[in-house]
């Protein structure tokens, strides 16, 4: 018996198992781009349940950590300029990719990635070399979002890609992939047929997957924007449900790269419930670690400049708003509470540095706010109970089960994506009924 257990029937389970994870792009215009060969069959059934365009994306590995794209352009993986790596071998490769194109798509250009939401599959994903090289070619192509999914791939091969991606899912991610045919109880080779008849399927003419993913659910907006602020805009990115009851504006400052799993985690969960979701990062040149103390009236400022942008630029303007925070930003946050106009209808703070908002602003903070901390961090808990004491809103400290202040774990998160869920159906979604009395810590 095989020491491995399969973790997919084949590739169309897998694919299946993606498009579940995935729906949130549900009828959003997106467009899903396979790496031949093995990725078509899953990239195919994660098209068709998300209703959603279907292409290819050429890459190619050639030697160690180096792969080629279509443009002919060889890439080292944690490199962002090409490469020479690959001798000799380079102009087989590429001249394979070209007859690839020319079997698989011979009387259509390719699918045209600018101004997209932009999902790259394959079956598995070892040492990221390939996808690197997919990813780099079509970051230059400036898709509105670019997303690597993959069914499994080793964390080794998932950190070299990071850098490419707005967003990495993966549904297993062991140590070591010694092959990924010991993963799969059907991996046969995939054809040229075979890849040229799911390429030329409509979603109409090709089967519906069976299983997860069949009746995805969810989006009908997925937008990226830049809201303008003196010289330098932020990006800010919208998505949400039919017809949500309610908009989560999710902030943080800096260490985006470190955040974004948790980010998105916490907003798709959010999205579940119905709320639609706005995810910025109020200082994105900052590429590790969380904002100074001394640049909370800054972000005060920028957070200030996006409530009003969510008001008179958005579909969701006329949607009530809370406000989901983190770090340093979860004093902007109740400092916008207690000041700004257009003042959110309930704050959630989560691993906030609350403690710097200041007395005056926590005194006269009426509006409904959710503390989370947690529980193993002593310094954390004693900051947020003294910022807890002067406040005399609607509030609730809680103590989340986790060790550090990166609430990474999984159970972490889910428990406060369930308390911020909770907090803001209770004071967004009926907010006409009066506040009742609740101040817990728990």
């Amino acid at each position: 018996m095989s020491r491995y257990q399969s973790r997919f029937q084949s590739r169309e389970h897998a694919g299946a198992e993606l498009a579940s994870a995935l729906r949130a792009y549900q009828g959003t215009g997106a467009l899903v781009l396979a790496l031949p060969c093995g990725g078509v069959p899953v990239g195919r059934v994660v098209a068709d349940a998300l209703g959603a365009d279907f292409d290819l994306v050429m890459a190619r590995r050639i030697a160690a950590g180096v792969a080629l794209d279509d443009t002919g352009k060889t890439w080292r993986t944690n490199e962002t300029d090409a490469c020479s790596t690959g001798g000799g071998l380079r102009g087989i490769h590429f001249d394979q990719l070209c007859r690839q194109r020319a079997v698989y798509t011979p009387v259509r250009k390719p699918a045209d990635p600018a101004g997209r939401v932009v999902i790259v599959v394959d079956d598995g994903l070892v040492s990221g070399a390939t996808m690197y090289a997919a990813l780099a070619r079509l970051r230059k192509q400036r898709p509105a979002r670019l997303i690597c999914a993959v069914p499994i791939a080793t964390r080794a091969g998932l950190d070299q890609v990071r850098a490419l991606a707005d967003e990495v899912l993966c549904l297993d991610t062991p140590d070591h992939i010694a092959s990924l045919a010991h993963y799969y109880h059907e991996f046969q080779l995939v054809s040229d047929d075979r890849v040229r008849a799911l390429t030329g399927m409509t979603s109409a003419q090709a089967p519906g997957p069976a299983g997860p993913g069949a009746a995805a659910s969810v989006p009908s907006l997925t937008q990226a924007m830049l809201i303008p602020y003196w010289a330098t805009p932020l990006r800010a990115m919208l998505e949400c449900g039919p017809n949500p009851v309610g908009v989560a504006v999710m902030v943080h400052a800096g260490g985006a790269q470190r955040r974004a799993a948790r980010s998105h985690y916490l907003a798709r969960k959010l999205r579940t419930r119905g709320f639609a979701t706005m995810l910025v990062d109020l200082q994105p040149d900052r590429r590790v670690d969380d904002a100074p103390d001394s640049e909370v009236d800054e972000l005060t400022k920028r957070l200030a400049r996006i409530l009003s942008f969510l008001r008179a630029s958005t579909p969701f303007a006329s949607l009530p708003a809370g406000l989901f925070s983190a770090g340093t930003a979860a004093a902007a946050a109740l400092r916008v509470a207690a000041d700004h106009p257009a003042r959110p209808g309930a704050v959630a703070c989560v691993a906030g540095r609350i403690d710097l908002t200041g007395s005056a602003f926590l005194q006269r903070l009426d509006t409904p706010t959710l503390l989370m901390c947690a529980s193993g961090n002593p310094e954390s808990v004693r900051l947020h109970y003294q910022a807890f004491a002067p406040m005399h809103c609607p509030r609730q400290l809680s103590f989340v089960h986790a060790s550090g202040c990166g609430f990474d774990d999984r159970k972490a998160l889910e428990e406060v994506a369930t308390l911020a869920a909770a907090w803001f159906e209770q004071y967004l979604v009926k907010p006409s009924r009066p506040y009742p009395a609740h101040e817990a810590a728990r």
